[in-house]
């Protein structure tokens, strides 16, 4: 049985992944007001305005949304501005996910059947050995989460040592300590930390400029939460995706990763608790599809999220760093999708 500190943890991460949120100008203007709205005649303004309104109700610092690759609306609250990077949270762990991809990308990692034990030795004994980076990311490692949001601590020794609990690939299950491994196995693929990895292969290239990674006390970088960023830069993250990984014409990412990334293979589950929404490698699908069709979604504690909505060639972007009072959760992951879905009519979905 889970202690209640476990229980509380399991409740407070559950929270944050139920609930989420979301300014055309182009990614060259690098100062702007605190308010920007371009006008784009796809774009409902009524439909944008009630957007806003979500958004300010719900305790929001930055806000993104682009349309066809351009900035149409921006918002910045709370003392929040262009260049001033917010913690992220669990949406860090699509951009560990998207280090995997790299990697496969280029030669480094042969496969997502790649055993984990090739690049963590330590797992090369009992069940950890038939573990696989497959079982990474999509959270079904079968190890005990050993790690929490905000531990200073070797997390990474702490996440390699962690007690298996099932067999890998059997139980689906929200797990920071098995997302913190892609920490050890991106250095042992590449020879450099995950945060230099991304800022030369990913964060340069598209000028993420104000994108950096928080490490734990062992000097590691932590690659279940601990992305600092803008909504600039994790709009320009999105927007690769929707671009199907390439950047002014610039191949950075393989589409065919991108669509890998974003196919939903399990249905979440916190312990017991089985959620209504589709989990691909360390992205959350289809959220209120119904409403807003195919979309993928990067979600963080206290509504810091990323949703690409590809058959609108939206992206939408909302940050508000640390919460702990929880008023950002106000607004539901369903209602943030659909709110910005409705900004563009689609004849497929709207039936227009």
């Amino acid at each position: 049985m889970p202690s209640s500190t476990e229980d509380y943890g399991m409740i407070r991460i559950l929270a944050a992944a139920l609930f989420v949120l979301f300014t055309a100008s182009s990614f060259a203007q690098e100062a702007g007001p605190k308010s920007v709205v371009v006008a784009d005649s796809a774009i409902d303004p009524a439909a944008l305005e009630k957007l806003k309104t979500l958004l300010e109700q719900t305790n929001s610092r930055q806000a993104l949304v682009m349309h066809e690759g351009r900035i149409v609306a921006e918002w910045y609250w709370r003392g929040a501005g262009l260049a001033k990077p917010v913690e992220v949270w669990s949406l860090s762990k699509s951009m560990a996910s998207t280090a995997i991809g790299l990697l496969i990308d280029e030669g480094k990692i042969a496969s997502i059947k790649d055993p984990v034990s090739k690049y963590i030795p330590a797992w090369g004994e009992g069940m950890k050995a038939r573990a696989t980076l497959e079982n990474i990311l999509n959270q079904t490692t079968g190890i005990k989460d050993v790690v929490g949001a905000g531990t200073p601590a070797d997390l990474l020794q702490r996440s390699i040592d962690a007690e298996i609990l099932h067999e890998p690939g059997t139980v689906i299950g929200y797990n920071n300590g098995g997302c913190n491994l892609i920490s050890a196995v991106v250095r042992a693929a590449s020879g450099e930390d995950i945060e230099a990895y991304m800022r030369r292969k990913m964060w340069e290239p598209l000028g993420m400029k104000d994108t950096s990674w928080r490490r734990d006390d062992g000097g590691n970088v932590i690659t279940y939460a601990g992305v600092q960023s803008t909504a600039r830069d994790i709009g320009k993250f999105g927007q690769l995706f929707l671009d199907g990984g390439t950047w002014n014409g610039k191949p950075i990412l393989s589409r065919q990763w991108i669509e890998a990334a974003t196919t939903p293979t399990y249905k979440m589950q916190f312990g017991s608790i089985k959620l209504p929404v589709r989990y691909g490698y360390l992205w959350w699908v289809d959220l209120a599809h119904k409403k807003a069709g195919h979309n993928y979604n990067a979600l963080g504690l206290w509504g810091n999220n990323l949703t690409v909505i590809p058959d609108k060639k939206i992206v939408g972007v909302r940050l508000v760093g640390n919460n702990p009072d929880g008023i950002g959760l106000m607004l539901r992951t369903p209602e943030w999708v659909a709110a910005l879905s409705a900004l563009v009519a689609s004849p497929a979905i709207d039936g227009k």
